[in-house]
């Protein structure tokens, strides 16, 4: 009976997978010829990724151009879809392809919160996760987004799943989450929740090793690119957080007071002075020193308005977990943005409501799924708020949401009346 529940399971999990496969196609056949031009990310995107397959080099430079190095993206998504440009950066093998991994984590999740939840759970949970049209519409685009929610939700499963049973499971853990990183470097936070977890779960004595392999394995992973970014801007990291920061201060603001006006007007000055930077190398440069400028205005106001800022993050969560309307810009009409809200934070509340009732003193793995959450929120809570910017914490959402479905169904009148009769049964 066992091995025919089990069976049974796997087929609807695939059956789920296969949906998101196909919903991803449908988007892809949505979005053609021009797959989304407001979203301009992708251009950068498909030219790093050419810069990788024409001249071997991580650029956006063209031809014989000068080389010139990469301040803002990542080099995980470029390197992803270098393979398919080979032949000109075809949208659809892309979307071909990320409608694989969107099929790939639908099963990923089943199995994860099967472990968690038991095999009813991780079918609901991999059927929402196909059934939710945010991983098919960004799917169909040239965008992170998918890649990075599959590695996050594949780094944190590896090292649940098999530390300390696997010896090769630091090891593997590790690159996953390297790649998670290089990929979408916000969610590194993943890393200590899910080694604290494992920790606690197993004992300290039982996974240091697998988890000190963790982490060398992740340390030399990302050091390729550490040394790219200190050799190129004499920095370790870099990226858009000083930009991230002062839009974030503007974000759901109200009537500006004098000083907001001031420093709003001294950054859009410094904006268009970037802007108007033509040479790709002096334009890598000056990404530098307008994020640098940016932050340090963005904390300034931050200091000016300090209460302020923390209650709108109220706002700008959610912004961040009732996620983008997986529509064409022209298509959206504020109905359907309202109705989209209203069930997107539907969908938040009752999953973060369901990870929370899910979590068992006795197995602290069970809190992996709020852990990430609460992770993502808080490292999320004072930056520019985008919907597909939760995206790769969905699915452990999806994962508190069908243990709060389970729990609904389990304190039914028809399941206590169920039990109650088979109690009977037995006593007599």
């Amino acid at each position: 009976m066992w091995t025919v529940d089990r069976v049974r399971a796997d087929a609807v999990i695939f059956v789920f997978a296969g949906v998101g496969f196909l919903l991803t196609l449908v988007y892809g056949a949505y979005l053609a010829p021009d797959w989304d031009p407001v979203r301009d990310d992708q251009k950068e995107y498909l030219a790093l990724a050419r810069g990788i397959i024409e001249r071997g080099e991580y650029t956006r430079a063209i031809g014989t151009d000068a080389f010139a190095p990469e301040p803002l993206r990542l080099p995980g998504y470029p390197l992803f879809i270098a393979p398919l440009c080979v032949r000109g950066c075809s949208m659809w093998g892309i979307t071909f392809v990320q409608a694989i991994l969107v099929a790939v984590l639908v099963v990923l999740v089943a199995k994860f919160a099967t472990a968690l939840i038991g095999r009813r759970g991780g079918v609901i949970a991999g059927g929402l996760v196909a059934l939710n049209p945010s991983f098919a519409f960004f799917g169909a685009h040239a965008l992170s987004d998918v890649l990075g929610t599959v590695l996050m939700v594949g780094s944190v499963a590896a090292a649940a799943m098999l530390i300390p049973a696997r010896k090769s499971g630091g090891l593997f853990a590790g690159l996953l989450f390297a790649a998670s990183v290089l990929t979408r470097p916000l969610f590194v936070v993943a890393l200590p929740v899910t080694m604290l977890a494992v920790s606690l779960r197993h004992g300290l004595r039982r996974t240091a090793a697998p988890l000190a392999l963790l982490v060398i394995a992740f340390a030399f992973a990302v050091a390729p690119y550490v040394a790219y970014t200190e050799s190129a801007f004499g920095r370790p990291v870099v990226g858009s957080s000083g930009t991230q920061l002062w839009m974030a201060y503007f974000e759901v603001r109200g009537e500006l007071d004098a000083t907001d006006r001031e420093q709003e007007a001294a950054g859009r000055a410094a904006l268009a002075r970037f802007t108007a930077i033509s040479d790709r190398v002096e334009q890598s440069r000056g990404w530098i020193a307008l994020d640098d400028e940016l932050r340090a205005r963005a904390l300034t106001l931050i200091a000016h308005d300090p209460l302020g800022f923390t209650a709108r993050g109220v706002l700008r969560s959610a912004v961040l977990w009732t996620g983008d309307v997986p529509l064409r810009a022209e298509h959206i009409t504020a109905t359907t943005a309202a109705l989209w809200r209203v069930a997107g934070l539907t969908w938040f509340l009752v999953g973060f409501l369901g990870a929370v009732f899910m979590v068992r003193r006795a197995d602290p793995l069970t809190a992996l799924p709020l852990l990430v959450i609460l992770a993502t929120w808080t490292v999320s809570y004072p930056l520019w708020a985008e919907g597909r910017y939760s995206l790769p914490a969905q699915p452990f959402v999806a994962i508190g949401l069908a243990a709060m479905l389970m729990r609904v169904r389990e304190r039914s009148p028809r399941a206590l009346s169920g039990r109650a009769a088979n109690v009977q049964t037995a006593l007599e």
